[in-house]
């Protein structure tokens, strides 16, 4: 299962690469998570493209 679940993300990181994303969200940053203007997670990611993904 581990392996379909690679497979399923790195298919769709390579997406987002194509769809020229890489250059904007390549990169290390801060996120957070929301639901009805409330904070519910904040998170924190080496590469947010792949985080995303």
């Amino acid at each position: 299962m581990a392996n379909k679940k690679n497979t399923y993300e790195e298919n769709m990181y390579n997406k987002l690469k194509q769809k020229g994303l890489a250059d904007k969200y390549e990169h290390a940053g801060i996120y957070c998570i929301k639901i009805d203007d409330d904070i519910v997670y904040i998170g924190k990611s080496h590469n947010m493209l792949r985080r995303v993904s």
